[in-house]
């Protein structure tokens, strides 16, 4: 699969009210976004909100999913995607850093066969960078040396922008970045086969 990207999936009033509603989650707190407890040379801590987990005894974790879902199956339509089985959908939230970095700690989100649909809740700076390196190439172990190492290869650098979704293969290890100019970064994350 190539990497799909849609701007202004939904219309300017959803875009709105996802952006409003964002503003009154509580947000968790992770000192190592990518994978806590890896032994990267650095750490970039970030917030995150859990909207569903397939793997909890209780998958619906936040409200905020009922207009998540939603989202995800309108921009699957357009780009013409199926869904068989939801994995997970997560909010991460970045505050302004004046850390000049190229990007995060590379990770995947599950070592399995899966996509991932980011969709940008508001306009921001900070990156997603989608790397050529699959977690079938580079192993989670191997994947840490990589990054302390800065193997990995950009295959694609996509910019925060309100309402836009991007779907790529979960397998391609990929990193956010903390904004440099706005207040906050916030994008959900949604995992699914």
């Amino acid at each position: 699969m190539q990497l799909i990207q849609i701007d202004d999936v939904i219309p300017q009033p959803y875009q709105d009210q996802l952006e409003a509603e964002t503003s009154a989650l509580g947000w968790f707190f992770h000192k190592e976004t990518a994978r806590p407890g890896l032994s990267f040379a650095r750490n970039y801590p970030g917030f995150f909100h859990m909207a569903f987990d397939a793997a909890s005894p209780a998958p619906v974790a936040s409200a905020i999913n009922a207009l998540l879902v939603p989202l995800l199956f309108v921009s699957m339509d357009k780009a013409k995607l199926k869904l068989n089985d939801l994995i997970r959908v997560r909010l991460g939230m970045f505050p302004q850093t004046p850390l000049d970095v190229p990007y995060h700690n590379p990770h995947v989100d599950f070592y399995e066969p899966h996509l991932v649909g980011l969709y940008y809740v508001n306009d921001s700076d900070g990156d997603t960078v989608v790397f050529n390196e699959t977690c079938d190439k580079v192993g989670l172990e191997e994947s840490v040396a990589y990054a302390n190492q800065g193997k990995f290869v950009e295959l694609a650098r996509i910019p925060p922008k309100k309402g836009r979704m991007v779907f790529f293969d979960g397998r391609h290890y990929h990193a956010s970045m903390h904004p440099m100019s706005h207040p906050q970064r916030i994008v959900v994350t949604f995992n699914f086969r």
